[in-house]
């Protein structure tokens, strides 16, 4: 996956506390942590209202999750996480992410999501609404827009 990660690549942004409990035997920030704050980042994007309901009863499942690891993360501090929707499919769509520690320029981990659309009731890949496609290639931060 070997890219180029810069925050001007990101449109949604999530920032995270670095916990005690979030540091490994090298006391470092564990990578499965990583993961997490990579999850939590994609689903800020899906959190408004207006954005859940063109969902039409349907929720995320990561179906390929890529992590590329290229600095240590200590406690304590933030991080923050920018995300970005690649590509939108039928069903599914790509996130890009990047992950920054408090005021580093560099970024420490990246990650490219495949998500699907699963609807809640019949558990099958559910279609991407016209209005969710396109409030998810948007680069307008405005979600009232697609409501």
């Amino acid at each position: 996956m070997r890219v180029n990660v810069q925050r001007r690549d990101f449109r949604f942004w999530t920032e995270e506390k670095l916990r005690n409990a979030d540091t490994d035997q090298f006391r470092h920030v564990n990578n499965a942590v990583i993961a997490t704050f990579f999850e939590a980042a994609r689903m800020e994007i899906f959190a408004p209202p207006a954005i859940r309901a063109l969902m039409g009863g349907a929720n995320l499942a990561v179906v390929r999750l890529l992590i590329e690891f290229s600095a240590e993360l200590h406690f304590p501090g933030r991080v923050r996480v920018g995300s970005t929707v690649v590509e939108v499919g039928r069903t599914s769509f790509s996130v890009r992410q990047g992950l920054f520690g408090g005021a580093r320029v560099d970024c420490c981990a990246a990650a490219q999501a495949v998500c699907v659309l699963v609807h809640g009731e019949t558990r099958c890949p559910h279609p991407v609404a016209p209005q969710l496609r396109a409030y998810l290639l948007s680069r307008d931060d405005d979600t009232e827009t697609f409501a």
